[in-house]
């Protein structure tokens, strides 16, 4: 999902947990503010990225042995400490649930039609 607003990790762990769930591993992006820094300018090719996003969660689920996925990039202006993206993993072991949750962020920056600009 792409949102213009942040995101409480709080309720999308407490959406996830289940019976069935043993590991939740969480990825949390966060503007960071070295080299001076202000923020960042976050634009994203909406529909496309959309899209994508679905389709890595649907590959993850197939390629390992994990429950759920959940990812939420933001768009806009956002500001050092600010959340970016979080990617949150769901499965019976936690071994699968930190695979599936590296292997999301890494095709993430790959694939999806998301740019940064640093605001100095």
């Amino acid at each position: 999902m792409i949102a213009r607003e942040d995101f409480s990790i709080d309720a999308l762990v407490r959406k996830m947990k289940k019976p069935e769930i043993g590991a939740i591993v969480t990825f949390l992006g966060v503007v960071r503010g070295e080299g001076g820094i202000k923020g960042l300018e976050v634009e994203v090719y909406r529909e496309m990225a959309e899209e994508e996003l679905e389709k890595l969660e649907r590959e993850a689920l197939e390629k390992f042995d994990i429950e759920a996925v959940e990812i939420v990039h933001r768009e806009g202006s956002l500001k050092v400490g600010e959340n970016i993206v979080v990617i949150l993993v769901g499965a019976k072991h936690r071994k699968d649930a930190f695979r599936a949750c590296e292997y999301l962020i890494n095709e993430l920056k790959g694939r999806v039609p998301i740019w940064k600009k640093e605001l100095k």
